[in-house]
């Protein structure tokens, strides 16, 4: 019989961004040397009345059965969160009963693979429901949030991801610094460490191209550029930026150009506070994926002060288009970057992340990708694993 995965993750159609584009592209490398098919499902969670009023969610206006993203189909699975699982969950840390038993059909619908390969807890949990009805072996690819921002303080998320770290057949990590976060929660479960790697849309651009970019987007030749590129929500830390960007500027002593490039509902606070601190900062606001190798092109250093990641993609593609990163030495960052470049979260922080960006400004230092953060190398690791668990389910 012909040899089927489905691949299946949470995303969503308007943010075809960090876990979106991870996804995406694993499974292009994977496809590009897989001897079977691979079939791609995005589950989309969405709120009506009542229940995006008071979650504040965005309204979601269509809901196609498919979508394309880097040449992929992707079809779509759209699920309404229910009012009462929400409320039984927040006030008496019910179990999302109904939310629930909506994964369970999807995972019965999936007879007639070889496998499942799972991208964090809420795909996690039709995997896991395919395996009980169709005896089909599943992994869980780990990426970061699912495992270190909800279930430390949530204690019914917690036996939810713990239950899921036991029972699939392997999980995946997306870095060293992941697994022991999630040994926090439990420990005796398998795993395998996967790295992320870097689209190879995101390269270093030749110099003329680099120079014809910068001008089109107002940068003089001889001054820097600095960035921050993510979310604008706490867990990126986002507030210490306008104190981080005047620190730079102070002791850099020369012109710099900061850009920050992203959105989320912390964004017109931190424009306010750039402003109130008169730094010069140009704002992108959200852009389209497409956009970023050429915007990665015109930067010299990006900055990422999140108090949590798990090995973030956005270090990767900078460091590939021929920037330097400069970063909180939290979770996996430093597997990417190096362990220079990433500074503990304390008091002397902020020094210590501007006086190495100062020194990446000043040429001081050179970054490149370790040979093991690549696309190609996790797509050989992982293609032969996902053989050896299907030729020993026949």
């Amino acid at each position: 019989m012909e040899q089927r995965i489905a691949v299946i993750f949470e995303g969503n159609i308007s943010n075809r961004l960090g876990v979106f584009n991870a996804v995406i592209n694993r499974v292009k490398h994977l496809r590009a040397i897989a001897p079977y098919d691979i079939d791609l499902y995005m589950i989309q969670v969405y709120d009506t009345g009542l229940t995006r009023l008071l979650r504040r969610s965005a309204k979601v206006s269509e809901r196609p059965d498919a979508i394309t993203a880097q040449g992929e189909t992707v079809k779509m699975w759209w699920v309404k969160r229910s009012l009462l699982d929400s409320l039984l969950h927040r006030l008496c840390g019910k179990r999302p009963a109904r939310f629930l038993a909506h994964f369970k059909r999807l995972g019965l619908s999936l007879n007639g693979y070889s496998l499942i390969s799972a991208h964090d807890r809420i795909a996690g949990h039709v995997a896991r429901a395919a395996h009980e009805r169709h005896a089909i072996p599943y992994c869980i690819t780990w990426h970061g949030a699912s495992i270190y921002t909800d279930p430390p303080r949530d204690p019914m998320l917690k036996r939810l991801t713990v239950d899921l770290l036991h029972d699939a057949t392997d999980n995946f990590f997306v870095s060293e610094g992941l697994v022991k976060k999630a040994e926090l929660l439990t420990t005796g479960f398998p795993y395998k460490v996967l790295l992320n790697g870097a689209n190879s849309d995101f390269h270093r651009f030749d110099d003329e191209t680099r120079q014809r970019l910068r001008e089109k987007h107002g940068v003089p030749a001889d001054v820097p550029v600095v960035a921050f590129v993510g979310r604008f929500e706490p867990v990126k830390n986002v507030t210490m930026l306008p104190e981080i960007f005047a620190t730079i500027a102070s002791k850099f002593g020369k012109p710099v150009k900061f850009w920050t490039i992203g959105d989320g509902w912390q964004h017109a606070e931190v424009q306010q506070m750039m402003q109130e601190q008169s730094i010069d900062c140009m704002m992108w606001g959200a852009l389209p994926p497409e956009m970023m190798p050429e915007m990665m092109n015109c930067m010299n250093v990006l900055i990422l002060p999140s108090n949590l990641e798990g090995l973030p993609l956005v270090t990767i593609e900078a460091l590939a288009c021929g920037a330097n990163v400069a970063a909180s030495n939290v979770v996996g960052t430093a597997e990417s970057i190096g362990a220079e470049n990433a500074f503990d979260l304390d008091d002397n922080f902020i020094d210590n992340i501007t006086d190495r960006v100062v020194e990446m400004l000043q040429g001081k230092v050179t970054q490149q990708l370790p040979p093991e953060v690549s696309w190609d190398a996790t797509a050989i690791k992982e293609n032969n694993i996902y053989l050896d668990l299907m030729h020993h389910n026949n």
